[in-house]
């Protein structure tokens, strides 16, 4: 599926490249004396050229944006991640529920160690408070210094 959209996509590119160079602007397009024909890209299509070229550019324009849209959701939808190799297998839900599981077996032990040994509790709350900081008052601001340049009386 992925390679019949990306071949599309390639053939709309193609298509829709040809279709604006075939288009005549203000300076003729390349319809003109450029590709050999000797005249305009009406005297090789016919009268009904320009409307058509117009319609052309239009569909292949949209085809093109969808073309790029799907491609992009096909390429979001893998889910890869730029972290992991290419070898490995992503993380599955079950790894999840694993470690989910871990962490309460370890908050169930630490509920358990608190209760067992309840002097081991004061005493990590005494470090914890030792290792907060404490506050003190700054010193009073000392008064400016006079330097020459200050303390000299301005001229007005």
């Amino acid at each position: 599926m992925t390679i019949l959209l990306i071949v599309l996509h390639i053939i709309v590119c193609l298509v829709l490249v040809l279709v604006i160079l075939l288009q005549a602007g203000r300076g003729q397009g390349m319809g003109g004396t450029s590709l050999g024909f000797g005249g305009s890209v009406q005297t090789l299509f016919g009268t009904k050229a320009g409307d058509f070229l117009t319609k052309a550019t239009s569909v292949s324009a949209i085809v093109f944006l969808i073309t790029c849209i799907s491609l992009d959701i096909i390429e979001a939808r893998k889910a890869r991640s730029i972290i992991q190799a290419p070898g490995e297998k992503a993380v599955s839900k079950e790894d999840i529920a694993k470690i989910k599981e871990a962490l309460e077996k370890l908050k169930l032990e630490a509920a358990q160690q608190k209760t067992q040994n309840p002097a081991a509790a004061p005493a990590t709350t005494a470090v914890s408070s030792a290792a907060a900081p404490t506050t003190t008052q700054a010193p009073p601001a000392a008064a400016p210094i006079a330097t020459p340049e200050t303390s000299k009386p301005q001229a007005k």
